[in-house]
């Protein structure tokens, strides 16, 4: 079965160039058994950006299973059982994303997959793989409708509306303020929804270019009697980091917030000293925010670990249990018996206790809040301000 996994790598790599590097990674299995070894073989699958603007993003994530599988099978697997990971590069694109489900969806070994780390190639690629009948661990925050527990789709994050009332919460507690809620239409909802008729909803340049920026600072500050107070970043880290530079340069003196997809390396390595002070929510602690002397971290590289790695860890433990609950109830794995199992899975996780309610999300939810300080993305350093409810 290693030998096949490594047929099924190279194919994979055929198809798309891209995913060379991301397939390589699973290449760690594709030794042949250890003499003596008679353990049959299962697989998970894991999709994230392994090229491109969110390579980090990817490998943190990677970090994050592979951690869970290594104690999983030192500890004799699940079930019988050993488990491999076949990772492939999704590139954080929607078009490459409904390609890897069709990719896991061939590989029969495949019992469940770890992936959506932005809404938008969520929202593309989940339909992909509720089609194949593969179950999916969501980890991190996306709009709450995409979770579709019967067809297995289970979002462990809190969603990208708890993320928003998490800051809504923490905007509102100050004295009345003029917000203005930046990022697409789907992004900025939840905002505008939670704040009310203090937010305001404002697009993002349509071309990611300093020119652009920067007209649209001057149009966002300048151009108004009175500037926004509060500008809450809706969009990634590299869009967040781009607009901090320009309202920077512009003087603007407010205060900045970000949402889950704006914490990221990518918003300090862009927007530098421009980021400092800044604020947004993450549906996971940075791994050396979690303490130290709960019985599940014992023994983990906490301090390596970024809030990826945290909620993949946490996304791959779920993943597993389904597995171990549907080899417990039919005698052997299968696709079907995993979704049938995902929404009951109940485990204690790095982020707490994770039961999803029965629209599949998340129940009691978890939000942390951070500062960037000294222009550290939590994960290297970073300040831990709080946690939401």
């Amino acid at each position: 079965m290693a030998h096949e996994m490594c047929r099924h790598i190279t194919r994979a790599a055929r198809l798309a160039p891209t995913l060379l590097s991301a397939c390589l990674l699973a290449l760690a299995g594709c030794a042949p058994p250890l003499p003596g070894s008679t353990r049959p073989l299962i697989k998970i699958g894991l999709a994230a950006p392994f090229e491109g603007l969110g390579r980090p993003l990817g490998y943190e994530a990677l970090q994050g299973v592979k951690l869970a599988l290594a104690h999983c099978n030192a500890a004799g697997g699940v079930g019988g059982y050993m488990v491999e990971l076949v990772a492939l590069n999704d590139s954080n694109e929607p078009d490459e994303a409904r390609l890897q489900a069709g990719e896991f969806a061939a590989d029969p070994a495949v019992m469940g997959v770890v992936t959506g780390w932005d809404d938008h190639v969520a929202r593309a690629a989940l339909p992909a793989y509720r089609e194949a009948g593969l179950g999916v661990v969501v980890p991190w925050s996306i709009p709450p409708d995409l979770a579709d527990p019967e067809a297995g789709v289970v979002l462990i994050a809190a969603d990208t509306w708890r993320v928003a009332e998490a800051l809504a919460e923490t905007i509102s507690a100050a004295p009345p303020q003029r917000v203005v809620v930046v990022g697409d239409e789907q992004s900025v909802a939840p905002y505008v929804a939670a704040l009310g008729p203090l937010a305001q909803a404002v697009p993002l340049p349509d071309t990611p270019d300093d020119d652009s920026y920067r007209d649209w600072a001057v149009w966002l500050v300048l151009s108004r009697v009175r500037p926004p107070d509060v500008v809450i970043l809706a969009a990634d880290g590299a869009q967040a980091g781009r607009a901090l530079m320009a309202l920077t340069q512009l003087n603007w003196q407010g205060t900045a917030y970000g949402n889950s997809d704006t914490g990221s390396v990518h918003l300090v390595d862009v927007a530098g000293p421009a980021a400092e002070g800044m604020t947004f929510a993450s549906p996971s602690p940075a791994g050396r925010d979690i303490p130290h002397d709960i019985e599940v971290a014992a023994g983990l590289p906490l301090d390596e670990l970024g809030p990826r790695a945290v909620l993949a860890y946490d996304a791959t433990q779920v993943l597993l249990k389904a597995i171990e609950a549907t080899i417990q109830e039919e005698g052997e794995p299968s696709r079907q018996g995993v979704i049938a199992a995902l929404p009951s899975v109940r485990v204690e996780g790095l982020t707490g206790d994770i039961a999803t309610n029965p629209s599949g999300n998340r129940a009691d939810a978890p939000v942390w809040l951070y500062r960037i300080v000294n222009n550290e993305y939590p994960g290297r350093r970073g300040q831990l301000i709080g946690r939401g409810p």
